[in-house]
């Protein structure tokens, strides 16, 4: 079943970033960008008018969980608009070129976990727009903390680590709270998997003490869509 998935941002930039990458990943065949259209709607007891861009991507049901879980990780919205439609007529050329193009975007299985922390360095640190939405409340420990051998690269809306001697990745050592744990693992693999990433053990420094831990880290995948890399290993102080 083929699908069309809208969403909406403030800017044109954020527009071509939000396309380009949900493509690059396979997670949809073309994205359409058109705008700027003025939206109205309530938002937090006013009456908000804004100026956004409308993306539209062609996909299939079966990538849609995994592109939904891309737009969510990549927008700065708060509660960023994703609407998905089933297209009940479509050429039959048209859909086997849709299915083909997103064929090569697999669902992550998650393995058996080792409770390791988690370290962060993108919109998952504490004070990144996705740290807020999925684990606030949700970590027991925070502690700042330095990845070395790894440079950091931008990408679409969010960073990757690329592994590479004589680099250093600034970031957070996260520790989920008791209980929290599964829970944390698989939503984190089912929102980082599909949009470039590999979940491997690292050994990061501790900021605090130069402890050296065994965490997790999101590192890119042979296909990610890499930026540039950022100088400073901070994606709090990239340009």
């Amino acid at each position: 079943m083929i699908v069309t998935v809208r969403t909406t941002t403030d800017a044109r930039a954020k527009a071509d970033a939000l396309a380009r990458g949900a493509v690059e990943a396979r997670l949809a065949a073309c994205a359409q960008i058109s705008g700027p259209v003025t939206s109205v709607y309530h938002w937090r007891g006013a009456i908000e008018t804004t100026e956004e861009w409308e993306v539209v991507f062609k996909t299939t049901e079966a990538r849609y969980g995994a592109l939904e879980a891309h737009l969510t990780a990549a927008h700065d919205y708060e509660t960023p608009e994703i609407l998905a439609t089933r297209v009940t007529r479509v050429a039959e050329r048209y859909a086997r070129w849709v299915e083909d193009e997103t064929a090569g975007a697999v669902e992550p299985e998650t393995p058996a976990r080792d409770e390791r922390p988690f370290f962060v360095y993108g919109t998952l640190r504490p004070g990144g727009y996705n740290h807020d939405r999925f684990l606030t409340g949700r970590i027991g420990t925070e502690a700042a903390a330095v990845l070395p051998g790894a440079v950091l690269h931008d990408g679409p809306g969010y960073p990757y680590v690329v592994p590479r001697t004589g680099g250093r990745v600034i970031g957070s050592l996260l520790t989920p709270s008791s209980g929290d744990y599964g829970d944390l693992f698989g939503l984190l693999d089912r929102l980082e998997l599909p949009v470039g990433y590999e979940r491997v053990a690292m050994d990061v420094v501790r900021t605090e003490d130069g402890a050296q831990v065994s965490a997790w880290v999101f590192v890119a995948s042979p296909d990610a869509p890499l930026g540039p890399v950022i100088e400073s290993g901070d994606w709090f102080d990239r340009p």
